[in-house]
């Protein structure tokens, strides 16, 4: 593991430009959102599939440490689709209507949810299919009295939003499918060398609008020029697919913790006999993380992961069982697996998620298709530990806390 950590440090973020500095601020000064950060009551970040045209029953879940009562508001509305409160029929017997009369309103918030289970109803926009990604979110708080240990006074406190993401069928918070040739959906490729010595540029990420065994419109990506070192044999400049910051760059991934990133993948070229080393399949990074110094995590190929170049369709689950790495981002440490509250901080707020696609020491091409995010099933709901949601001390600043810091 050691050897590994320094060599994809050296590798994989050097080379392309991706110095300590530049995940983070260079000043090191602290972000004033992390000021302050209310750890109890919590409002927990939570995911409700929803079909098209179905009106759906989600439920909010909150904590408190202290046995005191606990109220829900409705902070902010769905930007599409309609919100309401639960019908006094279906609290009472189970049944159909499923909401009031009247959808809530901008002018009701922040709304006092007044079901006794904490249950509301989504409603999707009519007549609209679903896409790769989430409906839709909003956000909630919670209340509760909490006794002032100070003053010994009963003072109403009131939580930090939580997020509700209302999720596609199959639990999809945000997903290419490249089934349009809309500029690869905003996907790119990092990493590649120019062709003849600098005299002409490399094509990039390519679309292609055909199918080819599991794969129907993908993205494609070739290495035209390799740089090895004579040494080692091994490739110094990494290539990779980076995801669409307008896609997967976005505050409901939060609610991705305890599900899985998924896509389809396969080589048309390449010797695959002769691979890299490490290599570092996904990486998942935070720029505003660990008070504005940046953090990343490595889901490295090992012993449970590997691909020979044949199409497979990758599952790697998002929480402290995924074996996904650590970075210390100091050439001097070692990767460490990855904690729970890592991951979800991760999550919290993600600035870039690349795959590689530069496996073998040689040229090689790789096509990618059906990359998504996915929330945890419903029963797993909400997946986001508690105690990430709580926050943790800023090792940057020692007098904050935050869930950014874990």
């Amino acid at each position: 593991m050691a050897s590994r950590s320094r060599t994809a440090l050296r590798l994989g973020l050097s080379l392309l430009g991706l110095s300590r500095c530049g995940l983070g601020f260079e000043t090191g000064e602290v972000p004033s959102e992390l000021e302050s950060y209310v750890t109890d009551p919590i409002a927990r970040h939570t995911a409700c599939a929803v079909d098209a045209n179905t009106a759906t029953v989600c439920v909010l879940e909150g904590f408190v440490s202290q046995a005191t009562t606990l109220d829900y508001y409705i902070l902010t509305l769905p930007e599409e689709g309609l919100l309401y409160e639960t019908s006094p029929n279906f609290r009472s017997f189970g049944s159909a209507p499923l909401m009031a009369p009247e959808p809530i309103g901008p002018h009701l918030l922040p709304l006092l949810v007044t079901d006794p289970k904490h249950q509301v109803v989504y409603v999707p926009p009519a007549n609209k299919w679903p896409t790769p990604n989430a409906w839709t979110a909003f956000t909630f708080v919670v209340e509760s009295p909490l006794r002032d240990e100070a003053t010994g006074q009963m003072v109403m406190t009131r939580s930090e939003p939580g997020l509700v993401v209302l999720a596609n069928p199959e639990q999809q918070i945000a997903g290419s499918d490249f089934s349009l040739a809309n500029s690869a959906d905003g996907w790119s490729l990092s990493g590649q060398l120019e062709v003849v010595a600098g005299n002409a540029p490399s094509q990039g990420v390519r679309h292609h609008a055909s199918a080819w065994g599991g794969l129907n419109h993908y993205i494609y990506g070739a290495d035209e020029v390799q740089s090895l070192d004579f040494a080692t044999g091994i490739d110094l400049a990494r290539w990779y697919f980076e995801a669409s910051p307008r896609i997967f760059h976005r505050k409901e991934l939060a609610a991705a913790y305890g599900g899985m990133l998924r896509f389809r993948v396969r080589s048309q070229y390449g010797n695959f006999l002769e691979l890299n080393d490490p290599l570092d399949w996904v990486t998942i990074e935070c720029q505003s993380c660990d008070s504005g110094q940046g953090a990343r995590i490595v889901r490295f190929v090992d012993e449970t992961l590997r691909w020979i170049g044949n199409e497979v369709y990758m599952e790697l689950y998002l929480h402290e069982n995924g074996r996904w790495s650590y970075d210390p981002l100091n050439s001097a440490a070692e990767f460490t697996y990855a904690t729970q509250c890592q991951i979800a901080a991760i999550l919290t707020n993600v600035s870039r998620i690349a795959i590689l696609g530069d496996f073998t020491r040689g040229g090689e091409g790789i096509a990618l298709d059906d990359v998504a995010i996915v929330a945890a099933d419903a029963s797993l709901q909400p997946a986001y530990p508690l105690s990430c949601q709580q926050g943790c001390i800023c090792r940057h600043n020692p007098s904050l806390i935050h869930p950014t810091c874990c």
